[in-house]
């Protein structure tokens, strides 16, 4: 099973809840499947009587730019209309380290008493993952590495993810191939995904490799990314 996913819509709404002392972050959702009709989590509201933040869970772009203040070193989402006097946790990730972040949800195991999503929080500032890059998240159960132009990645282990430049050995449109192989059972190297890309230096790609639970088939993912807060504003009427 092979896909590639449209690219994301260029927006950029800024929502605030600082609901007590923390860490403010500003983060972006992206949500590789939805987690039976969980299609939007909250964060809790500034002040009593208010409502949460809406937190959108889009599957085939990020969702706009949110900012919130958390009070540990964890993200936490929640399930919308769950009370404050008894919330239920939707999703839940250490932060990383930049003030911009990127949270990639799938998911969760089902039982009783677990979040409905696995969630990973990446950096998403442009010192971390630069225009012109690729970010290689691999949530596979097995190594998986990348063949760029001809060339070899190494090896990025799973629930582990790499960064790096996009090709520049390019044809006459700026293309170049790309392949995904992942590490088999029996040790060797199966691809997974083979196409072309197109490089630009104005773009960054976010590629997520997965395993299909029920077919146990290799799963790509891939995203183009241009932040929206580098992105000049509509000219006024």
């Amino acid at each position: 099973m092979m896909m590639r996913l449209l690219p994301l819509l260029a927006l950029a709404l800024s929502a605030t809840s600082a609901f007590g002392q923390g860490r403010k972050v500003a983060f972006r959702t992206l949500c590789l499947d939805h987690a039976k009709d969980l299609t939007e989590l909250v964060l809790p509201a500034a002040k009593a009587g208010e409502a949460g933040v809406a937190v959108p869970l889009y599957t085939a772009s990020t969702s706009e730019v949110i900012e919130a203040t958390f009070t540990t070193t964890d993200a936490v989402l929640y399930v919308k209309g769950s009370t404050p006097d008894k919330p239920v946790i939707a999703a839940k990730a250490p932060l990383a380290k930049s003030d911009r972040q990127l949270f990639v949800l799938m998911p969760g195991p089902e039982g009783e008493g677990k979040p409905a999503y696995i969630m990973r929080a990446y950096d998403d500032d442009l010192t971390a993952f630069k225009l012109g890059s690729v970010r290689a998240i691999n949530l596979a159960p097995v190594p998986v590495r990348f063949v760029i132009s001809g060339a070899t990645t190494p090896q990025i282990p799973a629930d582990k993810y790499a960064v790096f430049p996009q090709s520049t050995k390019v044809d006459e449109y700026n293309m170049y191939p790309a392949a995904v192989e992942f590490l088999s059972g029996n040790g060797t190297w199966v691809k997974g995904y083979s196409a072309s890309w197109k490089a630009s230096d104005q773009r960054r790609e976010i590629v997520v490799t997965l395993v299909d639970g029920k077919f146990k088939q290799p799963v790509v993912k891939i995203f183009s990314d241009v932040p929206p807060w580098l992105q000049a504003p509509a000219a006024t009427p």
